[in-house]
């Protein structure tokens, strides 16, 4: 190995070891990414290399790590030609950049690669690692990986970090690893630890949120869990469960089962299916072994012609059992949706159990960030949290007078102890 022309911190000393995954992952300022792209650097100045620099969304190449590579390859005169698109070296090598969301399919038609570099990989949905992982497929190729942690539901954070691979070098790094860290940063990170030290622990240590940033419903949850509307709920055996359902096409399908007690909108359990069938799907439905009342489902269902003599999928879900069908509305935008559950989240009661990983959903469920803006963008994400969410967002939307569909009468209460909170039965 030819000397490194920039100096990489001791931290990162394993970029250089040969290994299937190097997943680095901490707060900010632990300049992982300057690190990175250093070593790739180094790596592909030695000898041809096919680098892949990929994110989950990437609109344009500035929202990419295409400007850094470019610095960081002047700032140690490594002879690299910059491009509009991609770096690439006399030697063969190439640096090439590509968001993973939506273009996944082209990926994997690119043959050769060395190693990935996923950048921001808390961002990245659990169906593009599905789809990721498989085509860097070379013999010796590797997987690289860095990430400020933001969930623990989050797939890169399972997937690396709660139960990582084999042949993975995974590590947590800080800003306390970083021999550079500036004066101005340190003042930064001591304002932050005396003024709000959540987001300190976070930003700075890398401590996992409770809820994503920009979550959608975030306000809501925290309320609900303040006020002990997030405990284990019982289940009233006699009382109808209607469901729910998001019906996913090549992604998930989920379904919330709810009981409606009194006034409480009480979410007794969640179901998420991946590459199921509709006979899959009503045949778990149905061994759940709850009173089942009405299905609620999306307008969609209808509309979607699927499998043999020209059926529907509502007209599937019937025969195979799941019945009756109450077909929501469709509206205008979803922002309208959003603000419906909002407005009925008050009501809501979550089994913390039987619908954790609902909840995991929904905490996750977040507007998405426009890096070259450095705001919000106006929709939530689409990725692995939001079918949890459509799914709920059809009760708020079905589920209430004035669209043809009538709420069961409230019914005198009579309270009972429920785990960390108060719940009613009639």
């Amino acid at each position: 190995m030819s000397v490194r022309r920039i100096q990489t911190p001791e931290a990162f000393a394993e970029l250089y070891q040969p290994a299937r995954y190097k997943v680095f992952w901490g707060g900010r300022g632990g300049a992982k990414s300057t690190a990175f792209a250093d070593a790739l650097l180094a790596q592909a100045d030695e000898q041809p290399l096919r680098i892949l620099c990929a994110r989950e969304i990437q609109d344009s190449i500035r929202e990419s790590v295409h400007q850094l590579i470019a610095d960081r390859a002047k700032a140690g005169r490594y002879p690299f030609e910059v491009k509009n698109s991609e770096i690439v070296h006399p030697n063969g090598s190439r640096f090439f950049f590509a968001g993973l969301w939506r273009n996944i399919d082209s990926i994997k038609s690119i043959e050769g690669v060395d190693i990935v570099w996923v950048e921001e990989a808390s961002r990245v949905s659990e169906e593009s690692w599905r789809k990721l992982i498989p085509t860097i497929r070379k013999s010796g190729s590797e997987i690289w990986a860095s990430f400020n942690p933001e969930l623990k539901s989050d797939p890169a954070y399972q997937r690396f970090v709660i139960t990582p691979p084999p042949n993975a070098i995974v590590r947590k790094v800080s800003w306390r690893d970083n021999p550079w860290f500036t004066k101005e940063l340190r003042d930064e990170l001591e304002h932050l630890k005396r003024t709000d030290y959540d987001q300190y622990t976070h930003i700075w240590e890398g401590e996992l949120r409770t809820y994503a940033d920009g979550a959608v419903y975030a306000k809501q949850l925290r309320q609900a869990r303040e006020e002990g509307r997030i405990c284990r709920l019982p289940i009233q055996p006699a009382e109808e469960v209607n469901v729910f359902y998001d019906l996913g096409k090549s992604d998930a399908t989920s379904a919330w089962f709810h009981q409606r007690i009194g006034p409480d909108d009480r979410f007794i359990d969640y179901m998420e299916w991946t590459g199921a069938d509709i006979d899959e799907i009503a045949k778990a439905v149905k061994a759940s072994g709850y009173n089942l009342g009405r299905h609620y489902m999306p307008h969609d269902v209808e509309h979607d012609i699927l499998g043999f003599g020209n059926r529907t999928r509502k007209q599937m879900f019937e025969a195979a059992g799941i019945k009756p069908i109450t077909v929501v509305p469709r509206i205008r935008h979803l922002h309208e949706g959003i603000e419906m559950t909002r407005q009925r989240f008050a009501s809501y009661w979550f089994d913390e159990q039987r619908c954790g990983r609902g909840l995991e959903c929904l905490s996750s469920y977040a507007y998405e960030r426009s890096d070259a803006l450095n705001d919000l963008r106006p929709e939530p994400a689409h990725n692995w949290a939001s079918h949890a969410a459509d799914a709920l967002r059809q009760h708020a939307q079905g589920f209430r007078k004035g669209k043809g569909f009538d709420e069961p009468v409230a019914r005198q209460r009579v309270p009972i102890t429920a785990t960390r909170s108060t719940t009613w039965i009639v």
